[in-house]
């Protein structure tokens, strides 16, 4: 599997059809407004902090895909 773009993977989260034909259907990618912030946060810190109250996989799913695209390591806690 090649290494996602990171456009890619920003158009991904907001729902819209990828150039690399990247993420799949059966797995949620779309991120709400609140793991917008959360996604930004960790593109900005290094690593994914998940609240408390949780969040859904597809943050996890985007995320994960951007340190593939950035060729760094996923971390979340």
């Amino acid at each position: 599997m090649q290494r996602p773009g990171k456009d890619d993977v920003e158009r991904l989260s907001r729902g819209d059809a990828t150039h690399a034909k990247i993420g799949s259907r059966r797995v949620g990618h779309r991120l709400t407004q609140r793991e917008r912030e959360l996604f930004e946060a960790a593109k900005r810190r290094g690593f994914l902090k998940i609240p408390v109250t949780g969040a859904r996989q597809n943050l996890t799913n985007i995320y994960r895909l951007w340190c593939a695209a950035e060729g760094r390591d996923f971390i979340a806690m």
